[in-house]
């Protein structure tokens, strides 16, 4: 190829393979990179591929791999480096830590590779820093490669929309595996992966696939160096521990204070290592000592000065040879074309009448003359690598105008993960020749959905739509993954409570509960983070229970409180939410009612008896007169005004349960000393509860097709009877995980468990 001789095959990575090869003019060893052909034929990737080769062309810097020469032969688009056969990668063995001195040296080599890249020529940022791309020059320098290639793809991605994927899952940083958009606080995040890994034998993170890993580098924190390697120096590990921060705001926030802290400690250390490299065939070859520089060796001195010069980059300096003529080729094809098609028709009907069985070497052309319309583009705003999952708009645009009536939500249909239809709107523009599609409901993070568009979807001379040029089928789909969720970084808060803060009159059985901002980890809620204390800062007995997902807290006093006195709840900063935000610490300050209170109903008041049937309901059902809870049924002789109107409710509520419902309702008024007996036949019904193995994934619970809690789920009030049960996996679970489903019969005034379950593995 060109003037290279391919001699070996050296390995491959996300966009170009690797050869060594022989420079056939200045009869020299290097390395060449050839473009994969999926990125070769695309024009766009190819011109931010060479465009990039050449920003890179231009750093020279003793710690940066040197480009000689980027170009293109044929169809293969290519560029030549420096042949440097021993990486990182070949020094490490995997459990095994490396010597501290081996890994200051590398650190200081790639971090001022890094220093000068990320200043020099309006700045590169590597993306894809690993053991594979740090390789070792003959005196055991470390040599970065790949500058560039990653920034390529970046800017193909933002030019046409297209996601290509960019980094490795093990070396990358926070913000790169939530797509966010990366600087060069990213590269020092995959240098301390890269350190760690040496400096324990291992990497901070592993997982089974790319989600998880990417999941991991958000969430989770490393385990401490020295808690693998005893031996590593203090310093070293606190080095480490900072570039490995999931913010980039608390990482060295150059590569040149990394550079200056591995200085300090390489100087107070005084280590010196020697790291041995292969050389290659060349290096091996003893050269003549001679007094001085032979005419040849001063030419190819030169030479190879010129070819690595940055200047007229893409200008070959050695000329490849030159390009056998393929109009023969074309000739040959247009006669066949030609042939064929004038053997089954003599008109652009032929195409529409034959179609492709009779006309196979036509069968990847369009359908010429068919009048057929297809979808010219589909798109949608990405956001972290996919759709964005608030106010998401799908455009989708036609070679000819739609028919206006045949665009709606019947022939073009949203399907969710489970491809169930989910209500979305579809608008038409641009007179049909482009119809936008608006759900109706805010998609889920990181799941996969689809746009169907149906056989009844038509053109506005009636003709079906199809999914492209080439297709004969009518219809379409198209797939997308929404993004992955935003790092959670509120703190959750106290939104509101019963009694409300400085709250008076309260009554000394009440139940007081609290209402957050957002879900709380049911583990953080214990009787030593949320304490009820009296005016003396006694701390009362309480049970705790939480509800609605975590996100309300009852709080019931083993006993009853003293009338007429304060009380505080305190609510501490170890209350967490499930990503590890600490609650902002409250209090809520009440009082209860005095013992002697002041008489609200006059001297002749109405009294009345609340019951319910049937019998074995009692104890399960409360009474609330005007909202005030006045405990469980049988209720004998309550004093209420008379005159006045007044509004009954029965809720069913099991005992310690954070789930009710009204089962009864009823407004009466009363004349003075008239008693009067409410005592209602009520529908049966019981509770469940439903929790998964200890081992196994949480889960949404939807009770008859309505979402109602997370699991654990406890005392969810239920009508009597059969219902339907499923158990969707969350969004972090549904690669893994489907839907589970039962069907199951709550008893009359009883409980119905269903535990241990498990979400049925895809």
């Amino acid at each position: 190829m060109a003037v290279y001789r391919i001699d070996k095959f050296l390995g491959e990575g996300g966009f170009a393979y690797v050869y060594r090869a022989r420079d056939t003019n200045l009869d020299i060893d290097v390395a060449l990179k050839i473009l994969k052909p999926a990125f070769a034929y695309d024009e766009v990737f190819e011109e931010n591929f060479r465009r990039e080769a050449h920003r890179a062309a231009k750093f020279r810097h003793p710690n940066v791999i040197a480009i000689h020469y980027a170009g293109k032969d044929d169809d293969i688009v290519f560029f030549s480096m420096d042949l440097l056969e021993t990486g990182l990668k070949d020094l490490m063995t995997p459990g095994k830590p490396m010597e501290e001195g081996a890994i200051i040296k590398v650190g200081l080599d790639v971090a001022s590779a890094l220093q000068f890249a990320h200043t020099h020529e309006g700045g590169i940022v590597h993306r894809d820093l690993k053991p594979d791309n740090i390789l070792f020059d003959r005196h055991g320098n470390a040599v970065v490669t790949d500058f560039g290639i990653a920034e390529a793809a970046t800017n193909y991605t933002a030019a046409t929309g297209t996601t290509v994927y960019v980094g490795t899952p093990k070396y990358m940083s926070p913000e790169q595996a939530r797509g966010h958009r990366v600087d060069h606080r990213s590269d020092i995040y995959s240098l301390g992966v890269t350190l760690y890994e040496m400096a324990t034998g291992e990497a901070p993170f592993t997982g089974r696939d790319w989600f998880e890993l990417g999941r991991k580098h958000i969430e989770e924190l490393p385990s401490l160096p020295r808690e693998k390697n005893t031996d590593l120096d203090p310093d070293l590990e606190r080095i480490i521990l900072k570039c490995l921060q999931k913010n980039p705001a608390d990482r060295y926030q150059s590569a040149e204070h990394l550079k200056s802290e591995l200085s300090r400690l390489e100087g107070a250390t005084q280590r010196t290592v020697v790291l041995t490299v292969q050389k290659t065939e060349e290096e091996k070859t003893p050269t003549p000592v001679t007094p001085a520089p032979s005419v040849a060796a001063a030419q190819e001195s030169e030479a190879r000065e010129v070819q690595r010069s940055p200047a007229d980059l893409y200008e070959a300096t050695t000329q490849p040879p030159k390009k056998r003529s393929r109009a023969w080729l074309w000739l040959t094809a247009a006669a066949v074309l030609i042939g064929t098609v004038a053997s089954y028709a003599t008109d652009l009907a032929g195409f529409r009448t034959f179609g492709e069985e009779k006309m196979p070497f036509l069968a990847n052309l369009p359908l010429i003359g068919s009048g057929g319309v297809y979808v010219t583009s589909f798109y949608y705003a990405a956001v972290e690598g996919g759709a964005d999952v608030e106010n998401a708009t799908f455009d989708i645009r036609f070679s000819a105008p739609v028919d206006p009536v045949t665009a709606s939500s019947e022939n073009v249909k949203l399907l969710g993960p489970n491809s169930r239809a989910l209500p979305a709107e579809v608008e038409v523009k641009e007179g049909g020749a482009r119809i936008t599609v608006l759900p109706s409901l805010r998609l889920r993070y990181n799941t996969r959905y689809e746009i169907q568009i149906g056989e009844g979807l038509l053109s506005q001379k009636g003709t079906p739509i199809r999914q492209n040029a080439r297709a004969a089928q009518p219809g379409a789909v198209f797939s997308f993954n929404t993004r992955l969720p935003p790092p959670d970084t509120e703190r959750p808060t106290l939104a509101e409570s019963t009694p409300a803060k400085n709250a008076r009159n309260v009554q000394t059985g009440a139940t007081i509960t609290l209402g957050f901002s957002e879900q709380l980890e049911p583990s953080t809620v214990n009787s030593g983070t949320v304490l009820l204390r009296d005016a003396r800062g006694i701390q009362q007995e309480i049970n705790l229970l939480t509800g609605d997902g975590g996100r309300t807290v009852e709080i019931r006093p083993m006993s009853q409180l003293s009338a007429g006195a304060s009380y505080t709840v305190v609510l501490t900063n170890e209350v967490r939410d499930p990503t590890g935000n600490r609650l902002v610490p409250d209090s809520i300050v009440f009082e209860t009612r005095a013992a002697t209170p002041t008489p609200v109903v006059p001297v002749d008041p109405g009294t009345v008896t609340v019951n319910v049937m049937p019998p074995e309901a009692r104890g399960f059902v409360k009474v609330f007169i005007d909202n005030e809870d006045m405990g469980y049924v049988p209720k004998l002789g309550l004093e209420v005004e008379a005159r006045s109107q007044h509004n009954l409710r029965l809720v069913g509520a099991p005992p310690y349960s954070a789930f009710s419902f009204t089962v009864y309702r009823e407004a009466f008024t009363l004349a003075p000393g008239q008693h009067r007996e409410i005592v209602p036949e009520i529908q049966p019904f019981g509770w469940i509860t439903v929790t998964t193995a200890s081992d196994a994934p949480a889960a949404d619970v939807f009770i008859d097709g309505e979402y109602v809690s997370s699991t654990p789920l406890a005392g969810y009030t239920l009508p009597s009877g059969p219902h339907s049960l499923e158990l969707h996996p969350s969004e972090e679970d549904l690669q893994r995980y489907g839907v589970y489903t039962a069907n199951f019969t709550v008893p009359r005034f009883g409980e119905e468990r269903l535990t241990n379950l498990r979400l049925p593995a895809k």
